[in-house]
């Protein structure tokens, strides 16, 4: 009976885990761009409820989307709950931000 009890125990414990859709998150956010990597830019951040997040993929946003002083944007996102590390300009060492994984983005 204990280990029916315990079996049972596991096989619940299993099927309650998260699922990573579950993860998904919808929000409307501000897309800053600061410039390519490449002549001392930063890339895109995405600020959602004031808080400063760095894309995972910066080249999977779509050119489109590199404007001057940024752009309102609807996104499909997942936070990765790790740091995203960057260098950008000539800056001797690495800046980390908070990561952020996005699966879709358009501009609103």
């Amino acid at each position: 009976m204990k280990k029916l009890l315990l079996l049972l125990s596991v096989i619940l414990i299993i099927g309650c885990e998260d699922k990573k859709e579950d993860a998904i998150l919808e929000a409307n956010a501000f897309l800053r761009w600061t410039g390519d990597f490449a002549v001392d830019g930063c890339g895109f951040f995405i600020d959602i409820n004031e808080y400063e997040y760095k894309p995972e993929d910066e080249s999977s946003i779509n050119d489109s989307l590199k404007i001057s002083g940024g752009v309102e944007v609807l996104i499909r996102y997942e936070l990765l709950f790790e740091k995203i590390e960057y260098y950008c300009g000539d800056l001797p060492n690495s800046l980390e931000k908070d990561g952020i994984k996005l699966h879709f983005i358009r501009k609103i």
